[in-house]
C-alpha cells in the first residue's frame, strides 16, 4: 500500500503541472504556467506525503506505510488465541507491562523474526520501539494494548487498535520476551 500513495502523490504533482501548462497555454504564458503548476505540485505532494506518515497513532508516533497484509494463521507455541477481542484477564500469568517492557529494553538489538519470516532488529528510544526494517516508532502504550490479549496465534489476533502489530506479534510472542509467562 505503500507504492502506491507515493504513486498517488506523485500523481498529484504530474496533474498540477499539467494543470499550470494548461493554464498557461490559454493565457499565453506557457512557461509561467508550468512552473505555477509545478511549484503547487510540489507542495500538495508534501502535504500529502506528510499526511501519510503521519496517520493513525498517539502524537509523536510514526505510521507504519499502509495497514500490513493480513498473515497467514500459523500454530505459535503457548496455547490459545484471544481472537474474540476479549483480553486475557483470567490468565494470572500475565505480567504488567513494566516486567514485559525490562524484557524488551533487555533485549533490543537482538534478532526477530516475524510471523511470515523476515528478520529485524530494533532498538529502544525512550518510550518507543523502533525496529530496523521500518522508519516506525512503536510506542510503549501499544505493547499495553496488546498483552491483556496474548498468547496470540497470528498476527490478526493482536487488536485492531494496535499500530505496528507485525513488530508487536513478534516481539511479544518471542519466547525472550514471554519468559514461559503466556
Amino acid at each position: 500500500m505503500a507504492g502506491k500513495r507515493s504513486k498517488k502523490s506523485k500523481n498529484v504533482f504530474v496533474g498540477f503541472m499539467f494543470l499550470g501548462l494548461g493554464f498557461g497555454w490559454l493565457t499565453g504564458h506557457l512557461v509561467a504556467g508550468l512552473f505555477i503548476g509545478m511549484g503547487l505540485g510540489f507542495i500538495v505532494q508534501g502535504f500529502l506525503e506528510e499526511k501519510e506518515t503521519r496517520g493513525r497513532g498517539e502524537p509523536g508516533e510514526t505510521e507504519e506505510p499502509g495497514p500490513p497484509a493480513p498473515e497467514a494463521a500459523a500454530e505459535a507455541p503457548g496455547g490459545p488465541s484471544h481472537a474474540s477481542g476479549e483480553p486475557a484477564a483470567a490468565d494470572a500469568r500475565v505480567p504488567d507491562v513494566e516486567t514485559v517492557w525490562a524484557r524488551i529494553v533487555a533485549h533490543q538489538g537482538e534478532p526477530f523474526r516475524q510471523l511470515k519470516g523476515q528478520t529485524f532488529t530494533y532498538r529502544v528510544e525512550g518510550n518507543a520501539v523502533v525496529p530496523s526494517t521500518v522508519n516506525v516508532k512503536i510506542q510503549k502504550s501499544q505493547f499495553a494494548k496488546a498483552l491483556p490479549h496474548v498468547p496470540f496465534q497470528r498476527v490478526a489476533d493482536v487488536p485492531k487498535d494496535v499500530f505496528g502489530p507485525s513488530y508487536v506479534y513478534a516481539i511479544l510472542m518471542d519466547e525472550r520476551i514471554r519468559d514461559g509467562d503466556w
